[in-house]
């Protein structure tokens, strides 16, 4: 029996995923248990295997392609399993979710559910479409077309694909057949400027090549702004402000998505923040007490981590989110842990961290740290968190506000342990100036679910248990 492969929802807030590599082509056998393809979610990339043994029938997105969660990929079944008819409804599935309104030919009957207006204003354009009036294209053809400003609705391409679909091959062809499209003044001042028309994006029609395109690749003036920098034609391609650029990288993946989530978190949440410098000696020296006493190594970031959690334990409105229109406050700690990974920033979360004790969360952390840095995380084991740490002290940082992830209320920044001068008052009153390990700490606060007494609270709190590290051991 065969079976539809479909883009798997990997966590709550996941809306699309990104297919990165398919291993196994069409035709190829599989068995269960063996990895299918690899997606490239909100955070890491993951392999996704066969549920079942058979072969790689059909395969409905390339490479590169993003969907939303749910819409069928590929079909799974037997070498000699007729599939026709599977397919048939996967492409009508993927026409209506990737549907772009394609105007029918005037003489062409109209569904009785499609709009009136919408077919008998416009003259047929896009060769492609089905007879249900819309067009059928891939999403990775849409993203190139909608890269190379090309108006699905007003191009003649024709489609080469599955039952007449629009590909990425096809809209290249289209581009390739059409790039010398320009126009008679356009052409005149590239030729006189010495500018290659292959070098150009087209604005006009059909992305036909105008004047203002010829133009705009001159900015400022030709020559002026690379030769009052220094440069010559030599040093490559340069902004239109003469920059020379030594790379180009697409914005794209996880970078993206990462970009768009803290931009999300910090123009949409008010952030406030909060600082407190902290006396690491005490906590120093009994962590190295417990580490000469185990063969499991603590660090600073596990007692500061046991510090958080027992605050959020005291104050436990801090322990909470704004989702919708209502205030979330959670039962247990998940404590997020931000770390470096291959793929970008990502927050290892250790759940129900308020039942462990420090060399329970250095354990657990530590090998949710080694399968970040490894891309081996799980979608439950870097999401849900309730409350997230991001630690750079081992950068020499000396102090830094982080940015909150959404949709918690806080995060907490920890900067580097430096020696510094420190007052320290005897019984007597008596002041005297000595030299103590200083730590730095910021609470970064969602001011819309989190007041200034109640941020200051906590953070003063975190600073008295990191005081006072006996208490972390109880």
């Amino acid at each position: 029996m065969a079976e539809v492969i479909i883009m798997p929802k990997l966590g709550f807030n996941m809306s699309e995923g990104k297919l990165v590599r398919w291993y196994k082509q069409e035709g190829e056998s599989l068995k269960k248990g063996e990895p299918v393809f690899s997606i490239e979610t909100d955070k890491t990339a993951i392999d996704i295997e066969a549920t079942l043994d058979g072969v790689f029938r059909k395969k409905f997105i390339e490479e590169g392609d993003s969907v939303e969660v749910t819409l069928p990929i590929a079909i799974i079944g037997t070498a000699d399993e007729n599939i026709d008819a599977l397919i048939s409804d996967v492409n009508r599935q993927l026409n209506k979710e990737e549907a772009v309104a394609s105007p029918a030919k005037e003489e062409a009957p109209v569904a009785a559910e499609a709009p009136v207006a919408a077919v008998s204003t416009v003259a047929a354009a896009v060769i492609g479409s089905t007879t249900s009036g819309f067009l059928k294209i891939t999403p990775r053809a849409r993203r190139v077309a909608k890269e190379k400003g090309l108006d699905l609705n007003g191009l003649q391409i024709t489609g080469t694909g599955y039952d007449g679909g629009i590909s990425e091959k096809d809209i290249l062809a289209y581009l390739s057949s059409n790039k010398q499209k320009v126009s008679p003044v356009a052409k005149k001042m590239a030729e006189e400027q010495n500018i290659s028309l292959d070098s150009l994006q087209g604005t006009g029609s059909g992305g036909k090549i105008m004047k203002q395109d010829v133009l705009g690749s001159m900015a400022p003036s030709a020559g002026i702004a690379a030769a009052s920098a220094g440069f010559d034609a030599a040093d490559g391609p340069t902004t239109p402000d003469g920059k020379v650029i030594l790379e180009e990288a697409p914005y794209s993946g996880v970078r993206k998505v990462i970009g768009d989530r803290l931009s999300l978190s910090k123009f949409t949440a008010p952030h406030l923040y909060f600082t407190q410098k902290v006396n690491l000696e005490k906590l120093l020296d009994i962590r190295s007490q417990i580490n000469a006493a185990q063969p499991k190594k603590t660090s600073v970031t596990d007692y500061i981590a046991k510090a958080t959690i027992k605050t959020l334990q005291k104050f436990p409105e801090m322990n909470s989110a704004l989702i919708g229109d209502k205030l979330v406050k959670y039962k247990y700690v998940n404590l997020g842990i931000a770390v470096a990974a291959p793929t970008g920033l990502i927050v290892p979360v250790v759940r129900k961290a308020d039942k462990l004790s420090v060399v329970d969360i250095s354990v657990e952390s530590s090998a949710l740290f080694e399968k970040a840095r490894s891309g081996g995380l799980a979608p439950s084991e870097y999401s849900g968190g309730t409350f997230t740490i991001s630690n750079l002290g081992m950068f020499g940082i000396e102090n830094f506000t982080a940015i909150i992830n959404p949709p918690e209320a806080g995060i907490l920044s920890i900067s580097a342990t430096k020696d510094e001068p420190f007052v320290e008052t005897d019984k007597d009153g008596c002041k005297s100036i000595t030299i103590k390990p200083m730590m730095n700490i910021t609470l970064s606060v969602d001011h819309r679910v989190i007041d200034g007494l109640l941020a200051a609270q906590f953070v003063t709190e975190v600073k008295r248990l990191l005081e006072n590290p006996i208490e972390l051991l109880i």
